[in-house]
């Protein structure tokens, strides 16, 4: 004969067994929330006080911790640009206070109103009727790339001829196209547009 099954004598039953695990679960959560209020107030309790009065005209002030000395650094000191004086009716460089560039001046002749590239050339070119003469060295001008000199620039200009050095045309080749130099060698002048390539007129012809 079988006996009915059940909890043993003196076991809890589930309704008992419910309310221990609520009560574990809440105890939990208010320990968390202890915790968390403790992480909380425990820093405010630890801060030094703020004098009474610290940022209200006449009150007491509170000094910045200072940093320490390497995280400063002394201002850098330019010396004072100083370029030679622009002859008239050449342009002027562009000086700002504190700003400092070096200049790469690609070589090239302003005649006619536009500019001519320089390039040198061993070819036996006849030297025609003279067509400007330097008066503008970009170069002193620019205090040697020192300083921007802005366009558009003056017929008698150049970046890459000295001043006194006379321009003429080549025998036999159309000045729109084609000028010469000559110092210790000489330089064809090839004609450009202001985007630096050859303008249209100048499109095929052949070099003297």
């Amino acid at each position: 004969m079988s006996s009915p099954s059940g909890p043993p004598p003196g076991a809890p039953g589930p309704a008992e067994e419910r309310a221990r695990t609520r009560r574990v679960a809440l105890l939990v959560g208010s320990v968390i929330v202890v915790l968390t209020l403790l992480a909380t107030i425990v820093p405010h309790l630890l801060r030094p006080p703020v004098p009474a009065g610290a940022g209200v005209p006449g009150g007491p002030s509170v000094e910045a911790v200072p940093l320490p000395e390497e995280s400063f650094y002394p201002p850098e000191e330019y010396p004072e640009l100083v370029l030679p004086p622009v002859p008239d009716g050449c342009p002027k460089p562009l000086v700002e206070l504190g700003v400092h560039v070096q200049a790469d001046w690609f070589p090239v002749v302003v005649a006619n109103g536009q500019e001519y590239q320089m390039q040198e050339t061993y070819r036996p070119l006849t030297p025609g009727p003279a067509v400007v003469t330097i008066r503008c060295d970009i170069i002193d001008i620019s205090g040697g790339g020192q300083a921007v000199v802005p366009k558009p620039w003056p017929d008698g200009t150049s970046s890459g001829l000295p001043v006194d050095t006379v321009v003429t045309e080549v025998a036999g080749a159309s000045p729109a196209c084609f000028l010469m130099a000559r110092q210790d060698i000489t330089w064809l002048l090839r004609a450009v547009d202001e985007r630096g390539r050859t303008p249209a007129a100048c499109v095929g012809v052949p070099d003297p």
